[in-house]
């Protein structure tokens, strides 16, 4: 029953991806966008694609689907039980074995979910909806990194996410936000500039954070943070002129593409410890990200 609800849930995935990438990287259509900025907006379809062949491509496949080696009597006790498969080999005590399905499980969604949210975000870029857009890179960005950088960088976070009641994945302070974005950009040979990333994605005290301008595009009224406090005679997102969304399209273009490669950076290595596949897939994943990104002028 779960390998066909997961293969139902793929199987859309493939569709719905094949769907959009006819309609933003076949016909190009740019919809609404500026020139100046499609070069920055092919770059991050370039980067998406590349997260989605994580679900998609064979090569993978250890993502959706695991093998162990285990006595004829579990087997039988496998199988004689009608509990959800977590709970049987939680109570078998295969907690190694769990600790891999939950690990390589919660990947795989958490990669689909960024995919979905973060292809809908660019295209709500083109058709110009704004409030829209910048409310799909929240999720992404704030929350799933959290995760996935937990993942990277701590131990026993599977064993926490399996037995602890009210474990919040994702409620952490400031200070280890910022901690885990130097640690794994450690991991990544320190290619990203840390306050950058700090500042862009979850700085509380920088207006431009995603943090505040999500915030913002999710309500029309904000006033706990004086920084991106609404002003009178205003709603979040509600009056922008055609300047202010030139402005939007800057932020996106000059930010999401660093952003982005930071994400994928990271998505790739927790994959890569995670599974078993040769290095030699991922530096080529990298060498590739980093000639698209020369090719597109990314800096």
């Amino acid at each position: 029953m779960i390998n066909k609800y997961l293969a139902l849930i793929l199987a859309t995935f493939r569709e719905s991806f094949s769907r959009n990438n006819k309609k933003l990287l076949s016909s190009k259509n740019y919809f609404y966008l500026p020139n100046r900025f499609r070069k920055q907006h092919d770059y991050c379809e370039f980067v998406i694609n590349q997260i989605e062949e994580l679900v998609l491509h064979e090569r993978f496949i250890e993502l959706k689907v695991q093998k162990f080696e285990l006595s004829e009597d579990i087997i039988e006790k496998m199988k004689t039980s009608d509990e959800h498969i977590f709970d049987r080999l939680a109570y078998l005590g295969l907690n190694n074995e769990l600790n891999l399905v939950v690990n390589n499980h919660l990947i795989l969604s958490l990669i689909m979910e960024t995919c979905y949210f973060i292809q809908e975000s660019l295209l709500c870029s083109l058709k110009m909806r704004m409030t829209v857009c910048f409310t799909l890179l929240r999720k992404p960005f704030l929350e799933i990194s959290t995760i996935m950088m937990r993942l990277l960088n701590e131990p026993d976070f599977i064993d926490k996410f399996n037995n602890l009641e009210d474990f919040d994945p994702i409620k952490i302070t400031y200070q280890e936000k910022k901690r885990l974005l130097v640690e794994t950009n450690k991991l990544l040979n320190n290619h990203f500039d840390n306050d950058d990333l700090y500042d862009f994605i979850f700085n509380k005290d920088f207006g431009d954070s995603l943090l505040n301008l999500t915030n913002n595009a999710i309500h029309l009224y904000t006033d706990r943070n004086p920084i991106s406090a609404t002003e009178k005679q205003n709603l979040n997102f509600i009056f922008s002129t055609e300047e202010d969304i030139n402005h939007m399209w800057e932020y996106i273009y000059d930010n999401i593409p660093m952003l982005l490669s930071f994400l994928a950076s990271s998505i790739d290595l927790l994959v890569s410890k995670s599974i078993d596949v040769d290095e030699a897939v991922f530096r080529g994943r990298l060498q590739q990200r980093q000639i698209m990104s020369k090719r597109y002028g990314i800096e």
